[in-house]
């Protein structure tokens, strides 16, 4: 499959392109303080993205997908406080182990469909938390501290790399043959096996995809804290904030994790900090109403009721 020529890319991938580059000639004149909320930021967003490849284009939603991210993180903190690798290289085997991890857990539980695969989602990271506790190598019920620096900049980058890469993916899937079968399968996964999608093959893909940068993405979170501590690591509160972040933003969309990434990490860091332990609660009924009355979430109910915006959002 060819990547799109310049003359087709459409309005959204532009935009998207056009805020990455300013953002990454600005970074260096940005404040330190600044700067490190906006890397968090931009965690957020790569997270959203990455479940985004299973979730929000499929449909099958993925209650464990931290356990991804807390591969990335603790394969940063075994390497580089053990073997002294660079934080870099950390990431790329964080995100290549979440990568391996991906495949055989896919393999497994994409067998289910619906609440079947939910559940069975959402047992992996318990499973995770457990097997981390008695490995004295991952430092047990400690974690590993890590001591690497202050280094906004080059976090700031690599995450930068990590959406950039997303976001360049998730237009060549959904643009391409990949496109119509994910749709299909999104749509009536009996009837796209019997028009010849393979279902199976696909849906691995996708979940391979959203374990690897979800990965990487953990590598990275684990540098700018110079840690991993396994309960945090394996917080299930990740798991939903990534859920939060494409159904408010819009399932399945280009636009959607990064405005949803948004609209759940600045109030959670600016406001919600005064609702000490109801964070969860407040998110998941925001979910919850989303997804019962604009179940198209920000770009998807725009696109509807806007019909100019329907050529540039998607």
């Amino acid at each position: 499959m060819k990547w799109p020529k310049l003359r087709a890319i459409g309005p959204s991938l532009w935009g998207i392109g056009v805020f990455l580059l300013v953002l990454g000639g600005l970074a260096p004149w940005i404040p330190r303080f600044p700067l490190t909320i906006l890397v968090n930021l931009l965690i957020f967003a790569a997270l959203a993205y990455s479940l985004n490849f299973i979730t929000g284009l499929t449909g099958y939603v993925n209650f464990g997908h931290v356990v991804f991210m807390a591969v990335g993180a603790y394969t940063l903190g075994y390497t580089v406080g053990t073997i002294r690798l660079h934080p870099l290289g950390g990431v790329a085997l964080g995100g290549l182990m979440a990568l391996v991890l991906a495949l055989g857990l896919g393999a497994v539980t994409l067998r289910f469909r619906g609440v079947y695969f939910a559940i069975a989602s959402l047992v992996t990271p318990l499973a995770g938390l457990n097997i981390v506790l008695v490995l004295p190598a991952l430092g047990g019920g400690q974690g590993i501290l890590l001591n690497i620096g202050f280094d906004p900049l080059s976090w700031f980058y690599t995450i930068w790399a990590i959406i950039a890469t997303e976001v360049g993916l998730t237009y060549w899937i959904t643009h391409g043959r990949l496109g119509y079968g994910i749709r299909a399968i999104k749509s009536d996964e009996d009837a796209a096996k019997s028009l010849g999608v393979n279902a199976p093959r696909l849906k691995l893909f996708l979940f391979a995809l959203s374990g690897l940068f979800a990965g990487a993405t953990g590598g990275v979170y684990a540098w700018t804290t110079s840690g991993v501590f396994p309960e945090a690591a394996f917080d299930l509160t990740f798991s939903l904030r990534m859920l939060a972040m494409i159904v408010i933003g819009g399932m399945g969309t280009l636009l959607g994790p990064l405005i949803g990434a948004i609209a759940v990490y600045l109030p959670s860091r600016f406001f919600l900090t005064i609702f000490i332990g109801t964070e969860s609660i407040i998110i998941g009924l925001v979910v919850i109403v989303i997804a019962l009355f604009v179940p198209g979430g920000i770009v998807g109910t725009l696109r509807k009721y806007v019909p100019e915006l329907r050529r540039i959002l998607e």
